[in-house]
């Protein structure tokens, strides 16, 4: 047993946000030995022309479950409206984050950045970080947001700014490659920047950016450090 395993929670807005987002950092937090918990607030879809809504809405949610299992995570899905977030009110996404760190006690969370381009993606943060507030009894040491290409890089306020990388393995990112297959619709071709080849170039680009092959970068929204006993 891992004493110093810890539990890790993920915040994504849609379903695939959280591999593109940290697929690589979580498989090596499963290396590690830790609890992984992902929670997907939407797995709807706006249906384009000639989409069934219930097949898209099926199928994402079978795509979430099947990428839990090949990380050993466990894994909520919730049913805010894809695009949509703005119509329900913001308190009751809130108190989902909530309930989700009350029932896994997570140390440290992943999220969106406020500085995308989707709306559901800024209020997934907004509410992250409220429902994550370092008050007594508040588990969250650390919240960290991830960039999603071809959503993060056009954000039109501050630009992204990492300043927490987490250097990845040949496994890791074989993990997030294989999970990725499992979200295939969601993917374009080359050369879309959520291409599978793009998608690669920019892990290797975090990496160079601090001297490693592979690497995937994150905001600190959030860094308390445990006062002693």
């Amino acid at each position: 047993m891992n004493v110093t395993a810890q539990s890790v929670l993920v915040v994504a807005a849609h379903a695939d946000d959280e591999v593109l987002g940290a697929g690589g950092t979580l498989a090596e937090h499963v290396h590690a030995g830790d609890r992984v918990h992902v929670l997907v607030l939407s797995a709807s879809a706006t249906s384009r022309p000639g989409e069934n809504r219930d097949v898209v809405r099926t199928h994402r949610t079978d795509c979430v479950r099947q990428v839990a299992a090949l990380y050993g995570a466990e894994a909520e899905i919730a049913d805010f409206p894809d695009n949509g977030f703005d119509t329900v009110p913001r308190l009751k996404i809130t108190q989902t984050v909530e309930d989700a760190v009350r029932r896994w006690r997570p140390g440290i969370v992943y999220t969106h950045s406020i500085t995308d381009l989707s709306l559901d993606h800024r209020i997934t943060a907004e509410a992250t970080a409220a429902a994550t507030r370092p008050q007594p009894g508040c588990p969250v040491n650390t919240v960290l947001a991830w960039e999603v290409r071809s959503a993060t890089e056009w954000g039109i306020g501050a630009p992204f700014r990492p300043t927490w990388f987490q250097p990845l393995s040949p496994q890791a990112l074989a993990l997030k490659a294989q999970a990725l297959k499992l979200y295939t619709s969601e993917l374009r071709p080359w050369p879309h920047t959520r291409s599978a080849k793009a998608l690669r170039a920019a892990a290797h680009l975090r990496g160079t950016q601090i001297g490693c092959e592979a690497a995937e970068a994150f905001e600190v929204v959030r860094h308390t450090v445990t006062a002693p006993a």
